[in-house]
């Protein structure tokens, strides 16, 4: 109930963050507001965290990027094997009171960092530094909020669902890939209608229909859920772009329409984020390695393999946007009848094809000398 109250609250400031960027004096409310719930997140966790003794370390690290805490990995295996509900209270008790203690220290070292950032960022009237520095606080303070939510749910049940407890939520990981996917799919309708627009042999009726497709699909970005989970820098560009676009025509506004599309291609940096590199760096290793042994054995045991690659196919779509080619081959599969996902041949062609895609780079050899300059 608490942590649905405090998501509740940060909506409301996260509203304030990307509506009211107005001076100095806004910003500092904003980050009053955020400072605030940091410390009543923290002085929760002190409730229930152990009181560290000096030159202590907590025994995880915090990854607000992701799924939630890193955990300790002592004693694991062997509590694994008794069910959550049938162990003690002050297991689970000391299991949760160990867990606080690392999120209690990650967020901790959260807001040591957000206030220098932000302080610079006013001390040097960057404005739309400090908006940013708000920016990934907001989102980190929400992340921790669930992650102490999640926590709690996983030592005394043994799982969580997030999006039963809070519904709608999505945690900085899940916004990036909804982002990745709707900029990829919004970059490729505007690239075709583009092209038409731009070729002087298109009939004006035909360039004003595609220029008009163009405006009405940066109208419906805008105006989704997935907008608000970019940047406010990035939203104010699209703001202004949507703007531009609506208010003229394809005689008048031809190069801003190929500037929309130019700027769609250099939004290829959200896929350069640390929480999204990791993801699809650790999907595609699986992906890889069920790929390797399946198109292998194929023939051997055709049945097998057909379930396999259909698996690999199904990660693959958590990797959309990341890449064009990945994307069409993914839709080529989910294209396949029934019939054509039991064929061992169309089946084992597709899968090598996947793998192509998601097979790391081989590691360059070191010169005879070992030095590399």
């Amino acid at each position: 109930m608490f942590g649905a109250e405090a998501v509740i609250a940060l909506g409301d400031i996260d509203a304030a963050l990307y509506l009211k960027e107005a001076g100095e004096e806004q910003l500092q409310i904003v980050a009053d507001a955020v400072l605030s719930h940091f410390r009543r997140l923290l002085e929760f966790l002190a409730m229930v965290a152990p009181k560290p003794a000096a030159g202590d370390a907590p025994e995880g690290e915090l990854d607000l990027e992701g799924s939630g805490p890193v955990r300790a990995t002592g004693g694991a295996p062997a509590r694994a094997m008794v069910p959550h509900k049938q162990r003690p209270d002050e297991e689970r008790w000391n299991a949760l009171s160990k867990e606080m203690s690392t999120l209690q220290y990650g967020l901790a070292s959260e807001l040591k960092h957000f206030e220098t950032r932000f302080a610079n960022a006013l001390k040097n009237d960057n404005k739309d530094q400090a908006v940013r520095d708000l920016n990934d606080a907001t989102t980190g303070l929400m992340d921790g909020v669930f992650a102490v939510m999640t926590t709690v749910y996983e030592c005394f049940l043994g799982y969580a669902e997030p999006e039963r407890m809070v519904p709608g939520h999505r945690d900085s990981l899940g916004k990036a890939l909804a982002v990745r996917r709707a900029i990829a799919e919004l970059r490729r309708g505007v690239r075709g209608l583009n092209r038409r627009l731009q070729d002087p042999a298109t009939p004006p009726e035909v360039a004003e229909t595609n220029y008009r497709r163009i405006a009405d699909a940066m109208s419906r970005f805008v105006d989704s859920d997935v907008f608000y989970y970019l940047r406010s820098d990035t939203r104010r560009d699209f703001w202004a772009l949507r703007e531009t676009l609506t208010a003229g025509n394809a005689k008048q506004n031809r190069l801003d329409a190929e500037g929309f599309d130019k700027y769609l291609d250099s939004l290829s940096f959200v896929s350069q984020r640390g929480v999204l590199i990791k993801h699809d760096t650790d999907l595609k290793g699986k992906i890889s390695g069920d790929l390797e042994r399946a198109v292998k054995f194929a023939k051997l045991l055709p049945e097998v393999a057909c379930d396999v690659i259909e698996q690999a196919f199904v990660k693959a779509e958590r990797l959309s946007g990341l890449s064009d080619e990945i994307d069409g081959l993914v839709l080529q599969w989910s294209s396949l009848t029934p019939e054509d996902r039991t064929d061992v041949d169309t089946v084992a062609g597709l899968g090598r094809q996947l793998l192509e895609l998601v097979r790391p780079a081989p590691k360059a050899e070191l010169p005879a000398g070992g030095d590399i300059f």
